[in-house]
């Protein structure tokens, strides 16, 4: 029996990105664009286990950066490490965003 596959949400097909909220807070996770898809790849970050992606400071600085090009916060302003870690978020949640940028663009 084949998995269950869920729906692609509109506004990841119109390339708006998907959401997600963290306690009080939603988030949106905008797809890659092609000429991005090397650099991301390159960039090598973690997409599961996050403690070597937050204590090694070359691969924080990764995270950092595609969190402020890929992530839009619900104030639609790109989001920071130090924004996630202000709204509360956990090694988890960064997970699950990695993942989700990770899948919206595979």
């Amino acid at each position: 029996m084949a998995g269950k596959q869920e729906a692609t949400s509109l506004p990841t097909m119109l390339g708006k990105g998907d959401g997600f909220a963290v306690g009080e807070h939603s988030y949106r996770v905008l797809p890659l664009k092609l000429k991005d898809v090397d650099e991301f790849t390159t960039d090598s970050l973690s997409i599961g286990a996050q403690l070597f992606n937050l204590v090694n400071p070359e691969a924080r600085a990764k995270v950092e950066k595609w969190l402020q090009k890929q992530v839009r916060n619900d104030d639609d302003k790109p989001l920071t490490l130090a924004q996630a870690m202000t709204d509360d978020w956990d090694v988890d949640d960064l997970k699950n965003c990695l993942q989700k940028l990770a899948g919206l663009s595979g």
